[in-house]
């Protein structure tokens, strides 16, 4: 599993997340070779905006300009309604349809090509016992409502089902379901997604 994203710099990594928005919303686009239709329809969905912000938000953090980064963050917020404070480390290809009410701790660690969809929320454990936040590897699909706390580890090419609570580490390749009282962790091939990477299509 990935370990961390490797170093990319801010325009490259949203070169790549505009490609995987491409490949996650339009209908058999070679993410490859995008017409200026397809950049356009891109372009216009806030999801990439909002990432976009964060990412710059968190590149200026790391250049001292702390009150820039906060007004990306404040400007997300409001335009947005998605709770993303600069400084998590997020791979290229970050895919997030649908931003509002999706919250994510500073700390956090993403893989590359990672969707994240409405109402996700990611971030610590609130327990002084169990200090950290998560890191998620490559491929890794949250689904709506989905969240993740604490010190864990996702690996590669999971999905976390809507509504689904992560409190501990789950293993690549695997579907998680259910709240946390119920969690139920299945190998993707059993739930008909061992394929799922970039191939899954978000409306809208």
């Amino acid at each position: 599993m990935s370990t961390g994203p490797a170093p990319v710099g801010l325009r490259a990594a949203l070169a790549v997340d505009l490609r995987e928005f491409a490949k996650v919303k339009a209908s058999g686009a070679d993410p490859g070779r995008l017409g200026l239709g397809q950049r356009i329809d891109v372009l216009m969905m806030p999801g990439f905006w909002a990432v976009a912000l964060w990412r710059l938000g968190t590149a200026c953090r790391a250049r001292g300009l702390r009150p820039v980064s906060r007004l990306c963050y404040v400007a997300t917020m409001l335009l947005f309604g998605a709770d993303l404070p600069a400084g998590a480390r997020v791979g290229p290809g970050m895919v997030m349809p649908h931003p509002v009410g999706v919250t994510i701790a500073s700390d956090v660690v993403f893989g590359a090509r990672c969707r994240v969809m409405g109402g996700v929320r990611i971030g610590g454990s609130g327990n002084p016992a169990r200090p950290g936040h998560p890191v998620l590897g490559d491929d890794v699909w949250l689904m709506d409502g989905s969240k993740v706390f604490g010190p864990v580890t996702i690996g590669d090419r999971t999905v976390v089902g809507s509504g689904a609570l992560v409190a501990r580490d789950v293993e690549a390749d695997m579907f998680v379901m259910g709240p946390r009282s119920s969690t139920d962790v299945r190998p993707l091939a059993e739930v008909g997604l061992a394929d799922h990477g970039g191939a899954l299509r978000v409306a809208g």
